[in-house]
């Protein structure tokens, strides 16, 4: 079986690009929904979701392995938020997103974490799932029955 070809659009580009759009959407066509001092909430979903993705990301790097999509991972890592969701690094994104959206008090600011959740679950999760399941075998079957994809 070939190997798959390295993705060109990593979830950190759409997660980027996905913000900027927002932003932009908030200067150029403003939709108000959450209103001041409200808004302020998220500041503490945008830094709980860059807890959750740098503490993932280091406890990626404790055990040596790639932390970009598409990489092949060298070892399968169930430990710290990983015991909680399957995929805290996405959560992690997806948080700050919303946090992004909730402090910026737009509708369409919330379109963001919504774009990111989508491509990430259609387009690289189910991926991700496969390749761990040919490397790791039954013990990524047995951590996958026993933790959540996101929460």
């Amino acid at each position: 079986m070939a190997e798959q070809a390295h993705p060109r659009i990593l979830p950190p580009h759409v997660a980027l690009g996905s913000l900027i759009v927002v932003v932009a959407l908030h200067y150029l066509f403003p939709t108000p929904l959450i209103s001041k001092p409200f808004n302020l909430l998220g500041i503490l979903f945008f830094a709980a979701g860059l807890l959750i993705l740098f503490f993932s990301f280091g406890m990626f790097k404790k055990k040596d392995t790639p932390v970009l999509p598409g990489q092949k991972p060298s070892a399968l890592v169930i430990e710290g938020p990983y015991k909680f969701t399957r995929n805290p690094m996405y959560l992690g994104v997806t948080t700050a997103l919303l946090g992004t959206a909730i402090y910026l008090g737009d509708i369409l600011a919330f379109l963001a974490p919504i774009v990111f959740f989508a491509f990430v679950s259609i387009r690289f999760i189910p991926r991700e799932e496969k390749l761990m399941e040919k490397l790791f075998g039954k013990k990524y079957l047995n951590y996958k029955k026993q933790v959540r994809r996101w929460v």
